[in-house]
């Protein structure tokens, strides 16, 4: 038996268990991102990230405008699970997997302001 190289999301568990990590994802790769951005604005201080702009540096704006896009998605994330346990059809434990990727997104939301706060407190490669 030969096993697929690509793991397959078509299962009701494999989407589930997506859905139900989404907020800890996406925090993860905001948190990538935004270390990316200031590690290059730090190592490069003539490159595009370290100019000023509106008062602040442009790797702060990026940074700003990628916590906003975080947060949207985690929303999106956790409205989707609350419309999929309201179907009628839904199976058992749906609406306590709604609640939960809710709250991993609620705390995941929580770490990204956290995250973003610096932004407004201290200098970019300070």
């Amino acid at each position: 038996m030969k096993l697929p190289l690509t793991p397959r999301l078509t299962s009701p568990f494999g989407r589930d268990l997506l859905l139900l990590i989404a907020g800890p994802l996406i925090w993860m790769v905001h948190f990538l991102g935004i270390y990316i951005v200031n590690a290059l604005a730090c190592a490069r201080p003539d490159s595009a990230f370290a100019m000023q702009a509106g008062g602040l540096p442009v790797s702060s704006w990026v940074i700003i405008a990628a916590s906003v896009a975080a947060w949207m998605a985690m929303a999106a994330a956790a409205r989707h699970a609350a419309r999929r346990s309201r179907r009628e059809n839904a199976p058992d434990g749906a609406r306590f997997r709604a609640w939960l990727t809710g709250a991993l997104c609620v705390l995941s939301a929580l770490a990204v302001v956290w995250q973003t706060v610096p932004v407004f407190l201290v200098a970019a490669c300070g």
